[in-house]
Protein backbone atom coordinates (compact mmCIF):
# COMPACT_ATOMS: atom_id res chain seq x y z
CA UNK A 1 0.00 0.00 0.00
CA UNK A 2 1.66 3.55 -1.09
CA UNK A 3 0.45 6.05 1.27
CA UNK A 4 1.05 9.84 2.58
CA UNK A 5 1.74 10.01 6.22
CA UNK A 6 -1.69 10.72 7.53
CA UNK A 7 -4.39 7.90 6.49
CA UNK A 8 -7.19 10.03 3.95
CA UNK A 9 -10.87 8.06 4.27
CA UNK A 10 -11.92 5.69 7.05
CA UNK A 11 -13.90 4.18 4.17
CA UNK A 12 -10.14 2.08 2.99
CA UNK A 13 -9.30 1.16 6.50
CA UNK A 14 -12.19 -0.60 7.54
CA UNK A 15 -12.11 -2.07 4.62
CA UNK A 16 -8.47 -3.43 5.05
CA UNK A 17 -9.76 -4.52 8.41
CA UNK A 18 -12.62 -6.88 7.08
CA UNK A 19 -10.80 -8.21 3.82
CA UNK A 20 -9.62 -11.84 3.64
CA UNK A 21 -6.65 -13.14 2.73
CA UNK A 22 -4.70 -16.56 3.22
CA UNK A 23 -2.85 -17.36 5.63
CA UNK A 24 0.28 -15.62 5.40
CA UNK A 25 -0.69 -12.47 4.02
CA UNK A 26 1.79 -9.50 4.54
CA UNK A 27 0.87 -6.31 4.58
CA UNK A 28 3.85 -4.19 3.71
CA UNK A 29 2.16 0.08 4.57
CA UNK A 30 5.30 2.47 2.85
CA UNK A 31 4.48 5.87 3.62
CA UNK A 32 5.97 9.44 2.11
CA UNK A 33 5.01 11.88 -0.42
CA UNK A 34 6.47 9.69 -3.20
CA UNK A 35 3.81 7.35 -5.09
CA UNK A 36 6.59 5.34 -7.02
CA UNK A 37 9.53 5.04 -4.40
CA UNK A 38 6.34 3.82 -2.03
CA UNK A 39 5.37 1.26 -4.09
CA UNK A 40 8.90 0.36 -5.19
CA UNK A 41 9.72 -0.34 -1.49
CA UNK A 42 6.53 -2.57 -1.19
CA UNK A 43 7.62 -4.75 -3.48
CA UNK A 44 11.29 -4.81 -2.41
CA UNK A 45 9.33 -6.57 0.88
CA UNK A 46 7.76 -9.28 -0.43
CA UNK A 47 7.73 -11.99 0.72
CA UNK A 48 4.52 -14.39 -1.27
CA UNK A 49 3.71 -15.43 -4.67
CA UNK A 50 1.79 -12.45 -5.50
CA UNK A 51 1.21 -8.75 -4.72
CA UNK A 52 -1.84 -6.80 -4.46
CA UNK A 53 -1.61 -2.82 -4.77
CA UNK A 54 -3.54 -0.66 -3.07
CA UNK A 55 -4.20 3.44 -2.44
CA UNK A 56 -6.21 4.70 0.38
CA UNK A 57 -8.92 6.38 -1.09
CA UNK A 58 -10.76 3.21 -2.07
CA UNK A 59 -12.69 0.78 -0.22
CA UNK A 60 -13.76 -2.68 -1.59
CA UNK A 61 -15.84 -5.64 0.02
CA UNK A 62 -14.13 -8.51 2.32
CA UNK A 63 -13.95 -10.93 -0.67
CA UNK A 64 -12.60 -8.86 -3.51
CA UNK A 65 -8.48 -10.41 -2.81
CA UNK A 66 -10.25 -14.16 -2.80
CA UNK A 67 -12.04 -13.84 -5.93
CA UNK A 68 -9.54 -12.13 -7.69
CA UNK A 69 -7.09 -14.59 -7.00
CA UNK A 70 -9.80 -17.35 -8.10
CA UNK A 71 -9.33 -15.70 -11.28
CA UNK A 72 -5.75 -17.87 -11.78
CA UNK A 73 -4.51 -15.33 -13.88
CA UNK A 74 -1.18 -13.67 -13.61
CA UNK A 75 -2.54 -9.80 -13.38
CA UNK A 76 -6.10 -9.19 -12.67
CA UNK A 77 -7.26 -5.41 -11.66
CA UNK A 78 -10.98 -4.02 -10.67
CA UNK A 79 -12.71 -1.70 -12.24
CA UNK A 80 -12.56 1.59 -10.56
CA UNK A 81 -14.21 4.72 -10.98
CA UNK A 82 -12.74 7.95 -12.19
CA UNK A 83 -12.76 10.64 -9.30
CA UNK A 84 -13.91 13.46 -11.07
CA UNK A 85 -17.57 13.59 -13.19
CA UNK A 86 -18.50 12.24 -14.91
CA UNK A 87 -16.67 9.04 -13.53
CA UNK A 88 -16.00 7.00 -16.16
CA UNK A 89 -14.22 3.78 -15.63
CA UNK A 90 -10.29 4.68 -14.89
CA UNK A 91 -9.31 2.76 -18.37
CA UNK A 92 -8.25 4.41 -21.21
CA UNK A 93 -7.87 3.70 -24.73
CA UNK A 94 -4.37 3.80 -26.48
CA UNK A 95 -3.43 7.19 -28.53
CA UNK A 96 -4.84 7.85 -32.00
CA UNK A 97 -3.29 8.80 -34.70
CA UNK A 98 -4.80 12.22 -35.49
CA UNK A 99 -1.67 14.79 -35.33
CA UNK A 100 -2.11 15.83 -31.30
CA UNK A 101 -0.20 15.12 -28.49
CA UNK A 102 -0.62 11.17 -27.58
CA UNK A 103 -2.34 11.88 -24.16
CA UNK A 104 -4.43 14.20 -25.47
CA UNK A 105 -5.95 11.68 -27.77
CA UNK A 106 -6.55 9.26 -25.61
CA UNK A 107 -10.23 8.33 -24.45
CA UNK A 108 -11.51 7.23 -21.43
CA UNK A 109 -13.57 4.10 -21.53
CA UNK A 110 -17.38 4.33 -21.11
CA UNK A 111 -19.86 2.18 -18.80
CA UNK A 112 -20.96 -0.03 -21.20
CA UNK A 113 -17.52 -1.16 -22.54
CA UNK A 114 -17.21 -2.77 -19.15
CA UNK A 115 -20.51 -3.81 -18.40
CA UNK A 116 -19.99 -7.52 -19.45
CA UNK A 117 -19.60 -10.31 -17.36
CA UNK A 118 -16.50 -12.14 -15.99
CA UNK A 119 -12.99 -11.11 -17.41
CA UNK A 120 -12.15 -8.70 -19.99
CA UNK A 121 -8.73 -8.84 -22.00
CA UNK A 122 -7.79 -5.65 -22.07
CA UNK A 123 -6.43 -4.55 -25.19
CA UNK A 124 -2.58 -4.08 -26.03
CA UNK A 125 -1.89 -0.58 -26.18
CA UNK A 126 -4.87 0.41 -23.76
CA UNK A 127 -3.87 1.34 -20.57
CA UNK A 128 -5.50 1.05 -16.69
CA UNK A 129 -4.15 2.05 -13.34
CA UNK A 130 -2.80 -0.66 -10.96
CA UNK A 131 -5.76 -0.35 -7.77
CA UNK A 132 -6.47 -3.33 -6.79
CA UNK A 133 -4.36 -4.87 -9.22
CA UNK A 134 -3.06 -8.41 -8.38
CA UNK A 135 0.20 -9.61 -9.90
CA UNK A 136 1.83 -12.82 -9.77
CA UNK A 137 5.45 -13.01 -8.71
CA UNK A 138 6.91 -14.11 -11.87
CA UNK A 139 5.63 -10.53 -13.57
CA UNK A 140 7.32 -8.39 -11.23
CA UNK A 141 10.59 -10.43 -11.64
CA UNK A 142 10.45 -10.19 -15.44
CA UNK A 143 10.19 -6.26 -14.84
CA UNK A 144 12.82 -5.90 -12.10
CA UNK A 145 13.45 -3.21 -10.23
CA UNK A 146 12.63 -0.22 -10.76
CA UNK A 147 9.12 -1.82 -11.13
CA UNK A 148 7.17 2.06 -10.97
CA UNK A 149 8.84 4.20 -12.86
CA UNK A 150 7.84 8.04 -13.09
CA UNK A 151 8.56 10.54 -15.89
CA UNK A 152 8.05 7.76 -18.53
CA UNK A 153 5.02 8.72 -20.58
CA UNK A 154 5.45 12.46 -20.21
CA UNK A 155 8.28 13.63 -18.33
CA UNK A 156 6.18 16.54 -16.64
CA UNK A 157 4.06 13.86 -14.90
CA UNK A 158 4.31 10.49 -12.59
CA UNK A 159 2.13 8.06 -14.80
CA UNK A 160 3.76 5.28 -13.06
CA UNK A 161 0.68 3.11 -13.35
CA UNK A 162 0.28 3.41 -16.86
CA UNK A 163 3.94 2.59 -17.57
CA UNK A 164 3.60 -0.47 -15.37
CA UNK A 165 0.90 -1.48 -17.32
CA UNK A 166 2.59 -0.79 -20.60
CA UNK A 167 5.79 -2.92 -19.23
CA UNK A 168 2.93 -5.94 -18.27
CA UNK A 169 1.70 -5.79 -21.94
CA UNK A 170 5.24 -5.55 -23.63
CA UNK A 171 6.11 -8.08 -21.78
CA UNK A 172 3.29 -10.42 -23.39
CA UNK A 173 1.10 -11.11 -20.40
CA UNK A 174 -2.36 -9.77 -20.23
CA UNK A 175 -3.62 -7.77 -17.94
CA UNK A 176 -7.56 -8.98 -17.23
CA UNK A 177 -9.68 -6.89 -16.11
CA UNK A 178 -12.50 -8.18 -13.78
CA UNK A 179 -15.86 -7.02 -14.58
CA UNK A 180 -17.76 -8.49 -11.75
CA UNK A 181 -15.83 -6.20 -9.16
CA UNK A 182 -16.03 -2.37 -8.68
CA UNK A 183 -13.44 -0.80 -6.58
CA UNK A 184 -14.77 2.28 -5.33
CA UNK A 185 -12.83 5.51 -5.28
CA UNK A 186 -13.28 8.07 -2.14
CA UNK A 187 -12.95 11.64 -2.98
CA UNK A 188 -13.59 15.06 -2.00
CA UNK A 189 -16.82 16.79 -3.67
CA UNK A 190 -18.33 20.17 -3.41
CA UNK A 191 -22.23 20.81 -2.52
CA UNK A 192 -23.92 23.56 -4.13
CA UNK A 193 -27.44 23.96 -5.28
CA UNK A 194 -28.82 24.93 -8.92
CA UNK A 195 -32.06 26.17 -10.34
CA UNK A 196 -33.74 23.16 -12.09
CA UNK A 197 -37.22 24.27 -13.20
CA UNK A 198 -37.64 26.87 -11.45
CA UNK A 199 -36.47 25.46 -8.32
CA UNK A 200 -33.12 25.03 -6.03
CA UNK A 201 -32.09 21.37 -6.02
CA UNK A 202 -28.91 20.14 -4.88
CA UNK A 203 -25.80 19.50 -7.26
CA UNK A 204 -22.14 17.76 -7.53
CA UNK A 205 -19.21 20.12 -7.94
CA UNK A 206 -16.60 17.75 -9.29
CA UNK A 207 -13.76 19.26 -11.01
CA UNK A 208 -14.97 21.95 -13.65
CA UNK A 209 -18.18 20.03 -13.52
CA UNK A 210 -21.47 20.75 -11.89
CA UNK A 211 -23.77 17.59 -11.74
CA UNK A 212 -27.46 18.53 -11.12
CA UNK A 213 -29.49 15.90 -8.89
CA UNK A 214 -33.22 16.98 -9.71
CA UNK A 215 -34.35 14.15 -8.08
CA UNK A 216 -32.99 13.92 -4.91
CA UNK A 217 -35.13 13.41 -1.60
CA UNK A 218 -34.87 12.74 1.37
CA UNK A 219 -35.31 9.24 2.68
CA UNK A 220 -38.92 8.11 3.69
CA UNK A 221 -39.04 7.43 7.55
CA UNK A 222 -35.45 8.00 8.55
CA UNK A 223 -33.74 10.88 10.64
CA UNK A 224 -33.89 14.69 9.58
CA UNK A 225 -31.54 17.00 10.91
CA UNK A 226 -33.49 19.44 13.71
CA UNK A 227 -36.01 16.74 14.34
CA UNK A 228 -36.33 15.75 18.09
CA UNK A 229 -34.31 18.55 18.89
CA UNK A 230 -34.05 19.73 22.60
CA UNK A 231 -32.74 22.84 23.89
CA UNK A 232 -30.89 22.28 27.29
CA UNK A 233 -28.77 24.40 29.23
CA UNK A 234 -24.92 23.68 29.77
CA UNK A 235 -24.16 22.50 33.33
CA UNK A 236 -23.14 25.31 36.07
CA UNK A 237 -24.55 28.19 33.84
CA UNK A 238 -27.61 30.08 35.03
CA UNK A 239 -28.18 32.71 32.42
CA UNK A 240 -27.20 32.74 28.94
CA UNK A 241 -28.01 31.57 25.48
CA UNK A 242 -29.20 27.69 25.55
CA UNK A 243 -27.68 25.26 23.40
CA UNK A 244 -28.78 22.82 21.84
Amino acid sequence: MAAGVQPRYYEFQISLNQVKAPVGTKLCIDRSCDIVQNFNSGVKKMTGEWAWFLGDDHSFSPDILLGLLGREVDVVVPITPCKTAPWLPCIMHGPEDGGRPWQESMLLYHWDEVSGDGLMALPMGDFIGQAGMLVRKPVLDKIGYPWFKAGQLDPGRLQEDMTFCREIQQLGYTVWVDRDVVFDHHFVIGITAKKHEGFYVPALKSGLMTIVLPDARPPVGKFTAGAGVRRVKWAGVDDGPEAA
